[in-house]
């Protein structure tokens, strides 16, 4: 991915690279770990722990790190047209100007460098469990009533980004029963 030449980064600038990555909930975590945190940290400082930046910066940091993932095993994200930009596109709607204007902290060669790793992690993944598919598609055939293994595989195509499938795989398991309260599943 080619990241745009910039002389500073602010959130709006951040979600949209965010965006080209499609990011999985580990890979979003990573983000949120190591430069929304930070951030945070710096805006509580520097503006205090009530301001519009700090407030919403403290909802994107929650948002990384545990939301997004939390939000997808729970079967909140389960349509075709639940893409990860889709949903960056959900969090950042009506958030205020002065949020999305703020300039990030950290320098622009830092804040490049991280999603180029982000980048990187993510094709690993993508691969990794593509590796997994043929077993979870197995599991799924040798036992086409079992609700977990359909959710199972609905969270591995829509990891490898393969939504509609994804969706599909979904609906078998809520069909046959599958719900957020009683999955096996709690994290990915």
């Amino acid at each position: 991915m080619k990241l745009p030449k910039r002389q500073e980064y602010s959130v709006k600038d951040l979600m949209n690279d965010l965006k080209k990555l499609d990011p999985s909930p580990s890979v979003l975590a990573k983000i949120g770990t190591e430069l929304v945190y930070y951030e945070w940290t710096c805006c509580r400082q520097g503006l205090g722990a009530e301001h519009t930046v700090t407030s919403n910066i403290e909802e994107l940091l929650e948002f990384t790190q545990t939301g997004y993932e939390r939000s997808l095993v729970e079967g909140e994200y389960w349509r075709a047209k639940d893409t990860p930009r889709s949903i960056l596109n959900d969090f950042i709607r009506d958030r205020p100007d002065e949020f999305m204007d703020h300039v990030l902290d950290r320098s622009v060669d830092y804040i490049q460098g991280l999603i180029q790793a982000a980048e990187k992690a993510r094709k690993a993944e993508k691969k990794q469990y593509k590796k997994m598919e043929k077993g979870v598609r197995s599991e799924v055939k040798e036992n086409p009533e079992n609700p977990e293994a359909w959710n199972k595989l609905r969270l591995l195509l829509w990891l490898v980004g393969n939504y509609t499938e994804s969706s599909q795989a979904f609906q078998n398991a809520k069909k046959l029963g599958w719900t957020s309260e009683e999955s096996l599943l709690v994290a990915l």
